[in-house]
């Protein structure tokens, strides 16, 4: 039986009163993931085939209705190819971040969203959110009613027929002018209540080992002060504006978690949630003393304070800028698709089955504004609203999209090399492992192959190994430079970053730790009997750990490789946990080298060794001529580098790690494991080298990852099937009044919240169905009928919680008996 994960990296847009639009996809989202792990978590396959989706499933808050049917579509689909769903990236803008902050956090400690909707409904009202001493009374700015209510037959109130949004809107326009109207303490006071709400989990929907990183933008009004490299002058100072709120959970296979989702990281999250949604001109900006004074005011404890400033406002400590004191208006104002936080995050990631992976993005309301034309320019006031709103909140996403594109085009072409080149460079390995691999091996034979592989490659490879090297020995040098960075808490991008570079290169030249033409004669036969390597080799051995994570994440591609080899071979299902198990090694080799890169991972001794060394950083006289300060430097500390970079060298011990991996496949269980499974890994293991000279100009372990492609799925009313083109995808009521439409109707609220569960429920199956594959499921699920189970099912749980919106449920039911399925009532 295959096994296949479908990763889901969610991108929320803003929308400011869609964020109620958006709460009901939040909701569906969390209930397929529920479903999923409810289902995974019946260890006995036959059992799992036949079961129920369990009530002790659910948590005490939530409320069941298509959990039930989501565990029976993967139950069903599992017959053929068993699917596991699971979110491990949320980013969000705006209104998009408030329902990023909420679904992150009944993730990572399994937590119902239900409590969440009468909040939603009830207090997300201009009613609630108007500033108490802005409201206006009854005789404000009475001259106001008879143009307002005259307008109403024009053009301002033309499209409301809603008596409660007539009356609302009246009361907001008459309510204080010039200064933002919404309360801020107010909004940071329903954030508050709404990540404590929640509870505190003991559970996750996260697997072990896995992580989940939530990503949240703000605009800084003011901004901080950082310096720039550039030619002349050396350094220029640049303000930045845009930030990045960046929360994670992992649990580590040994059961410990670090999470910032707890209770006691709540003000956080609503900071986080207020700061994100401060609309210009309606929301004050947001203020870390303003959360403050809100927990002051209610006794309540900021226990991960400290860590918060110090993990989220690192820049502004180094810019000296005190983050307490910052102003924070809505994040959708610079960033309101925040894209490249997914992107970034989704690489790299471990994948302990195959994978299906998706970036999903919520966009409500995918319209765009109107463009003018040169005959009709815009006026006044319509040319500074598209400047400062409209144009920001609708800034294109071609060149992420263009980016994911691009990416899946050099992952097909660089499987594309592989596959081409598998046949000879697997006959080329057949001819130095001489014995069978097919039976049991020592660590020391493969050793031994590995070096014989590796002049085998020298030997072969030509020119193209003298660049090679080339590119090596950079990595190389470049990877212990940022390694003294991380030993002395230096920061990326500086002027001292540049200067630790161009140190080591001096250094290694000093030393005469360099490549040159026919070097690798070098490590021909005479050499090796004499057991001497050149310097540079010696280098290679102790600080390429690129190399070996390129293998390691060329072991773990070939893992997915063996998947359709298996099936296709027949296998049954414990050769395909074979190949499960040896993947999650790969994985942990990974982790280990990848813990190199933390600054924790050093002793005291050397952190303190290297903060000494380059205690004074270089003036910006040194920046004029940084190539020369670095020789001078190399020269002057010469002995104290050599001391620090073998320190260094001990530490990470690279060739252990190597060791580590030739133990592992020396340990495959020859009784076990399939000759097919065996002969791939070893294959790919030992042939390498060959692949990384065909491949190492052209890709980065870090940017492709598994060589696998991602896939972009959108979920918006543009994209809805159920209601058909008599009734239209069902109109957003929040989408008038400049996005502020939700704000002043409660039966506006329900009509988008419903809309977002029946939006999401409908797009969610597709996607699962889609990559379960339709040869998958073929002849086990009728997609349409899950679909219209679904929609009866939503309807049914809402209807008692949405008095507003009976009309719209009626409808949306007898749409339901036309389309075939009976009335649920």
């Amino acid at each position: 039986m295959r096994e296949k994960e479908l990763r889901l990296a969610l991108v929320f847009f803003g929308g400011i009163s869609l964020a109620v639009y958006m709460h009901g996809i939040s909701k569906e989202i969390l209930k397929l993931v529920r479903a999923s792990k409810a289902l995974h978590a019946i260890a006995n396959r036959a059992e799992r085939l036949v079961a129920a989706y369990p009530a002790e499933a659910a948590q005490p808050d939530a409320e069941c209705d298509t959990e039930g049917l989501y565990f029976e579509l993967l139950r069903e689909i599992g017959r053929k190819v068993e699917l596991r769903v699971i979110v491990d990236v949320i980013a969000g803008a705006s209104a998009g971040g408030i329902n990023g902050v909420m679904l992150a956090r009944a993730l990572a400690h399994d937590l119902p969203l239900e409590r969440l909707r009468e909040l939603w409904l009830a207090e997300a009202d201009v009613s609630q959110l108007l500033a108490r001493e802005a409201k206006a009374k009854a005789w404000n700015k009475l001259f106001l009613v008879p143009f307002l209510w005259g307008a109403g037959h024009t053009r301002l109130l033309a499209n409301i027929p809603e008596r409660e949004v007539r009356r609302k809107l009246s009361l907001f326009l008459r309510s204080r002018w010039f200064k933002p109207p919404f309360d801020g303490l107010r909004m940071s006071e329903l954030m508050l209540h709404a990540v404590r709400i929640m509870g505190e989990g003991e559970g996750s929907l996260l697997p072990t080992g896995m992580r989940l990183e939530l990503f949240i933008t703000l605009t800084d009004f003011a901004g901080y002060q950082q310096f720039i490299q550039i030619h002349d002058p050396p350094l220029i100072r640049e303000r930045e504006h845009r930030h990045i709120l960046h929360f994670g959970y992992r649990r580590s296979p040994t059961g410990r978690v670090k999470s910032d989702f707890t209770l006691a990281d709540a003000p956080a999250l609503a900071f986080a949630a207020r700061g994100t949604s401060s609309f210009p001109g309606a929301f004050p900006p947001a203020r870390i003393v303003e959360m403050d004074a809100l927990l002051e005011r209610r006794g309540l404890e900021w226990p991960n304070r400290a860590r918060f400033l110090a993990r989220d406002f690192e820049r502004y400590h180094r810019a000296g800028t005190d983050p307490e004191l910052a102003s924070f208006i809505d994040g959708s104002v610079l960033y309101n698709k925040p894209f490249s936080e997914a992107i970034q995050s989704i690489r790299g990631r471990p994948a302990y089955r195959q994978v299906d992976r998706r970036l999903v993005y919520v966009e409500p309301d995918p319209v765009m504004p109107p463009a003018f034309s040169g005959s009709h320019p815009p006026g006044f006031f319509a040319a500074l609203k598209g400047a400062l709103s409209d144009l920001p909140r609708h800034e294109p996403i071609a060149q992420e999209l263009n980016w994911i594109n691009g990416f899946n085009e050099r992952v097909r072409r660089l499987q594309a090399v592989v596959e081409a080149a598998r046949p000879e460079i697997s006959g080329l390995v057949a001819g130095v492992a001489t014995a069978e691999i097919d039976r049991p091996l020592t660590i020391e034979q493969i050793a031994s192959w590995r070096e014989a592989v590796n002049l085998r490659v020298r030997e072969s490879a030509g020119f193209a190994y003298e660049s090679y090297v080339r590119l090596k020995m950079s990595g190389a040098r470049a990877f212990v430079a940022r390694l003294i960075l991380l030993a002395c808490d230096l920061p990326s991008g500086s002027l001292a970053a540049r200067a630790v570079s161009e140190i080591v290169d001096a250094w290694t030249r000093e030393r005469g730790i360099v490549y040159g033409e026919g070097e690798s004669a070098a490590l021909g036969p005479e050499r090796a009997a004499q057991n001497v390597a050149p310097p540079w080799v010696e280098f290679l051995l102790s600080f390429d750990a690129a190399y070996r994570m390129r293998r390691l994440s060329f072991l773990i591609q070939g893992q997915n490789r063996l998947y359709a080899m298996c099936d296709e071979a027949g296998l049954g299902s414990g050769t395909a946990q074979i190949v499960d198990r040896l993947k999650r090694d790969f994985y942990r080799c990974l982790e280990a080298l990848r813990a190199y890169e933390t600054a924790e991972f050093f002793a005291e001794e050397t952190r303190e060794a290297a903060r000494e060394l380059f205690a004074t950083p270089p003036s910006a006289a040194d920046a004029k001529d940084i190539e020369g300060y670095a020789r001078s430097f190399a020269v002057r500390h010469g002995q104290a580098l050599d001391a620090l970079v073998g320190r260094i060298a001990r530490e990470i011990d690279l060739a252990k790690a190597t060791h580590d991996v030739d133990a592992l496949l020396a340990g495959m269980d020859h009784g076990t494991s399939a000759p097919l499974v065996r002969r791939e890994v070893l294959t790919n293991y030992l042939g390498f080298p060959f692949w990384d000279v065909l491949t190492i100009s052209v890709t980065s372990w870090r940017d492709l990852g598994e060589f696998g492609e991602i896939r972009i799925d959108r979920i918006s009313p543009e994209d809805v099937r159920f209601r058909g083109k008599s009734h239209g995808p069902g109109p957003l009521k929040g989408t008038s009044l400049a996005h502020f439409g939700a704000f002043f109707s409660r039966a506006y609220r329900e009509n988008d919240y419903l809309l977002g569960r029946l939006h999401a429920v409908e797009r969610l199956i597709e996607i699962v169905c889609d990559a379960a594959g339709s040869e998958r499921y073929a002849g086990l699920v009728d997609v349409d009928a899950f679909k219209r189970r679904a929609f009866a099912r939503i309807l049914e749980a809402e209807e008692k919680h949405l008095p507003e919106s009976r009309e719209l449920i009626a409808t949306l039911r007898r749409e339901l008996v036309e389309r075939g399925e009976p009335d649920s009532r």
